[in-house]
């Protein structure tokens, strides 16, 4: 940009009012600005090493009024930014908390609508990958798609190109993302066929799919969702890609067949069908259609992070297994470790010999079936110690897991996190996936939890792992961290950037164990206590050589000291 341009962008910028910041955090600041007295709008500032002006141009063009209206995209020295219509409205995840599940005339219609919004992204070459029920806005016109932070595009969509090997990176949210997200094939318009599927379940049964166990249950039951829309549900969650729909299209007519109560499923060959136009109310609870917004955003714990061997996916395309085989969901809380924290202070670092019974957050780990893995006898995960903080109101936190078994790695490792509020009632609870831990090693991860609102007390329970999870890896990865400088930025914002180098790589670089690394920034109190974690992904250098990494922070709490670790992604 010219000096003309820039000072045109910032005349722009200041000419909108904020009315409240809605979140704070690595991919930008989201906020709900008026111009005029025109508005309400949603503001996103992205970074512009993370800016995707391609993707929200194109969504731009895009004329469905299920997908947020983009009003102004404009470039500042360092953020892109992106002014949308603000949609009033609760999530799909509160309004089944609030309703308990949908009849199935409700349920279909905003599947429906979800098809209309995902089919205008297919149209113009945009993958979602991300089509949760906290992704979903109901306000009282129907149903709006937002969060399109992993969404990608695919010119094979529309121009018939060829589909690349595999995914780069392996995103989703638990539950909702396809087998394929998990690094088995590339993804494409079956992967959001996948997603609305699950969404349609969650919405008949009342059960979020990555509770499998019950999920399935519910599912299976006669008196729940009905014969038709069950059978609609199943192929659309098929594993095998090629079993499912193969368009949103054909989903959408498979719906409106099984409304209006025909024999089987097969894919309709009629003509278009009309979305649904019926008012769903919501509660009263504002909501916003902001991929980071005042409603629940996913955290960035959540978001799914596979990793898996070459040999596992032979097993898989080879052995026919199901998806019972992407084991991301084992345990038993009762032999969890676990630490309770407190906020601004950090954890407590309290190591996992003295941790508290965890909340019962075990699930299921055979996909949608009712059967369930063999935990092992002896969990050889430990917390070594936990700490977060809630500037913003979400919960920035970063924890230490060590491996005590010194043959085998542990794949999927988890860690439920309770959130409790001053008379101890739970405010929220998430069960982040995390990297794989290497045999007899510590590593430090970080990620964002919570709904928007402070805590009182954090609780973090390790998770038993299934036995099948333990793995002989042949080998192990480990990284170095050097020149490691802090820097003060605008916005009251600290950069931390630096070189992680490959100390070793048994695969000798050649991906078998991953092809990213995550460098995680812990921070600390005076007292040495954990205070805040942030995660940044950079691509893997090659054995003995470095690479560059910086980590942009805001709205930090106090802290005196500060490390960075780098681990495989």
């Amino acid at each position: 940009m010219d000096d003309t341009q820039t000072l045109h962008a910032m005349g722009l910028d200041d000419a909108y009012h904020v009315e409240r910041t809605l979140a704070d955090g690595p991919s930008g600041v989201t906020e709900l600005v008026t111009l005029d007295g025109a508005g309400p709008f949603v503001r996103k500032k992205i970074p512009l090493r993370l800016a995707r002006r391609r993707l929200w141009s194109t969504l731009a063009d895009c004329t469905s009024p299920r997908l947020p209206r983009v009003e102004a995209t404009y470039e500042l020295p360092d953020r892109f930014v992106v002014v949308y219509d603000y949609v009033p409205g609760v999530t799909l995840e509160r309004h089944v908390a609030g309703h308990g599940r949908l009849a199935a005339p409700e349920a279909t219609a905003i599947a429906v609508q979800l098809c209309e919004a995902v089919g205008e992204l297919h149209a113009h070459g945009i993958i979602h990958r991300d089509v949760t029920p906290t992704n979903v806005i109901i306000a009282a016109d129907g149903a709006h798609l937002i969060d399109f932070g992993i969404a990608r595009e695919h010119a094979g969509i529309v121009a018939g190109g060829a589909a690349r090997a595999r995914d780069t990176t392996t995103l989703g949210t638990w539950g909702y993302a396809a087998p394929e997200q998990y690094g088995f094939a590339p993804t494409d318009a079956r992967t959001d066929v996948y997603a609305i599927g699950r969404v349609l379940g969650f919405m008949l049964t009342g059960v979020d799919p990555s509770d499998t166990a019950t999920y399935g249950r519910a599912l299976a039951d006669a008196a729940t969702p009905p014969p038709a829309l069950r059978a609609v549900v199943a192929k659309a969650c098929a594993f095998e890609p090629s079993a499912r729909m193969q368009t949103v299209r054909e989903l959408r007519d498979e719906l409106e067949r099984a409304e209006r109560g025909a024999e089987g499923v097969a894919p309709s060959a009629g003509g278009p069908v009309a979305a649904s136009t019926s008012t769903i109310a919501g509660d009263g609870t504002v909501g916003a259609s902001a991929p980071t917004g005042a409603v629940r955003r996913v955290p960035a714990s959540r978001r799914i992070v596979a990793w898996t061997t070459a040999g596992l996916v032979a097993l898989l395309l080879a052995g026919g297994i199901g998806y019972v085989a992407v084991r991301l969901s084992a345990g038993d809380a009762s032999s969890a470790s676990s630490a309770t924290s407190r906020p601004s202070t950090g954890g407590d670092g309290t190591s996992s010999d003295e941790g508290a019974t965890g909340a019962d957050g075990s699930h299921d780990s055979t996909g949608d079936s009712t059967g369930g893995a063999d935990t092992v006898e002896h969990n050889p995960l430990e917390l070594v110690e936990s700490g977060w903080s809630a500037e913003n109101g979400y919960v920035e936190y970063a924890l230490a897991l060590r491996n005590t078994d010194t043959t085998h790695a542990v794949q999927f490792p988890k860690v439920t996190i309770t959130g409790r509020a001053a008379d101890g009632s739970v405010m929220f609870a998430d069960t982040p996936v995390f990297p794989l831990v290497f045999a007899g090693e510590t590593a430090y991860f970080s990620g964002q939890s919570g709904d928007g609102e402070q805590p009182a007390t954090v609780e973090f329970s390790v998770e038993t792992p299934a036995s099948d999870d333990l793995l002989d890896t042949g080998g192990a990865e480990s990284y170095g961290v050097h020149d490691v400088k802090e820097r003060k930025t605008d916005l009251d914002g600290v950069t931390f950037g630096g070189e992680v180098t490959a100390d070793r790589d048994d695969d000798n670089g050649k991906g078998v164990y991953t092809d990213d690394i995550i460098v995680t920034l812990v921070l600390r109190d005076k007292t040495g206590r954990i205070v805040f974690g942030r995660n940044e992904y950079v691509a893997k250098p090659a054995k003995g050589t470095s690479r560059a990494f910086s980590i942009e922070t805001y709205d930090l709490p106090a802290y005196a000291s500060y490390e960075i670790h780098a681990h495989t992604a």
